[in-house]
């Protein structure tokens, strides 16, 4: 008698590609859904007479309003940077940065400590490039920003202290990779992926030693010349 062998099942796998187009067009189908629901909301709250239940349909409204621009957040992580780009003196460029943050987040600004910069470079990049900086910083103590030139490579260094050993930073751009209530791990890889629109890039290393992790941002730029 003959045995039949059989083969291991394989998990299917997806192009990222592929998958991008299947978030960005559900949640263009949800978010309609989610209009026409709060439309039907606002009709209820107009025909309505009754305060409680008024309440309760601007509650639902807001609700709905919520998980829309989550799913908006969504499509925009997975679709593909489109830089409007404008000449930025680097000296310019980590003035405004620094400005930005002092007004966006007030109490992390505190712990802030920018090194100087005085080098005549020229960046040539979409001004909202650093909208998010800082934003998912949670890091107690001291933080400090510093800049560095190689050539024709800006570089923006940020240097953190940790008080624990951390795992290799180069697996923190795998989208995906950890998941979590309201967190998808799509906010690095977005943020790399804006950086090499700009034809630069996002590095992290982190040093035992001091316990520091500095997260290097690195991009193109033309020097003057005297």
């Amino acid at each position: 008698m003959s045995s039949k062998q059989t083969q291991p099942a394989t998990q299917p796998s997806v192009p990222w590609e592929n998958f991008v187009k299947f978030l960005r067009q559900l949640s263009h189908d949800l978010r309609n859904q989610l209009n026409a629901a709060e439309l039907q909301g606002a009709l209820i709250g107009e025909i309505t007479t009754d305060p409680e239940l008024k309440s309760e349909v601007a509650r639902l409204r807001e609700l709905v309003s919520k998980i829309g621009t989550t799913l908006q957040r969504l499509s925009t992580a997975v679709s593909e940077p489109r830089p409007t780009r404008l000449s930025y003196p680097v000296r310019d460029f980590v003035s405004d940065l620094q400005k930005k943050v002092a007004q966006d987040y007030p109490k992390e600004s505190q712990h802030l400590t920018w090194d100087p910069t005085t080098n005549d470079a020229v960046l040539d990049i979409d001004p909202s490039l650093f909208d998010n900086a800082f934003r998912h910083s949670r890091t107690p103590g001291q933080i400090r920003v510093s800049t560095e030139m190689n050539g024709n490579r800006f570089s923006l260094l940020v240097h953190e202290p940790k008080e624990t050993e951390m795992e290799d930073p180069s697996h923190w751009s795998i989208p995906l990779r950890s998941i979590g209530n309201g967190h998808y791990n799509l906010g690095l890889p977005r943020a790399r992926a804006i950086l090499e629109a700009h034809g630069g890039d996002l590095t992290a290393e982190f040093d035992p030693d001091s316990s520091t992790l500095t997260s290097r941002i690195t991009l193109p730029c033309s020097v003057k010349k005297g």
